[in-house]
């Protein structure tokens, strides 16, 4: 074998063992995902969660691809796992475009500001108006004609104290969590 053949073949070797590493990191993580949902404070219209700390990790270790696989698969997992309700496919394609938000601004980036502005387009756009939409979709009754109604004076006032508290714990753990994961990488 000569030297081309050995390198090729190393090179191979080390891509191999990296996507396994991925791979299994990525199934851990979307396993801390499923846990820590079902872990979540529920009181009424107000529910905390700390699944997102899993999404944030996958962002900044993997990108955009890596945290939407872990939320979307970690929800469909979840839906399993422990089934609230039948699976709905639309809150999972927003969990995607969470995912794909943290990732584009965390990726192999902690700076503040960016962790900031995920955690506000997230929670302030994403969370508040679209899976705000798709749960007043998913509870509506037709009967009435007023979907707008309902949308704006019903899903959003109870959800707007969820949103705001999530807000918080997420502008205060995002910085840590990424903090922790530097120092452990060292």
């Amino acid at each position: 074998m000569d030297r081309n053949q050995s390198v090729s073949t190393a090179h191979r070797s080390l891509n191999i063992r990296s996507t396994t590493i991925t791979l299994t990191t990525l199934a851990v993580l979307i396993a801390a995902e499923v846990v820590l949902n079902l872990l979540e404070i529920h009181t009424g219209a107000i529910k905390i969660n700390l699944a997102f700390i899993p999404v944030v990790i996958a962002a900044y270790w993997y990108g955009a691809f890596g945290s939407m696989a872990v939320y979307c698969l970690g929800d469909i997992l979840g839906c399993i796992v422990h089934p609230v309700g039948a699976w709905y496919p639309p809150i999972t394609i927003t969990y995607a475009l969470i995912g794909g938000i943290f990732g584009l601004l965390l990726h192999h980036n902690r700076k503040i500001l960016r962790t900031s502005l995920a955690v506000i387009i997230n929670q302030g756009i994403v969370s508040l108006f679209i899976t705000s939409l798709w749960i007043a979709l998913l509870m509506y009754q037709p009967d009435n004609g007023q979907f707008a109604a309902y949308y704006f004076t019903g899903i959003l006032p109870m959800r707007i104290v969820s949103i705001l508290i999530m807000t918080a714990v997420q502008l205060i753990m995002t910085p840590l969590i990424l903090k922790a994961i530097d120092r452990i990488k060292r």
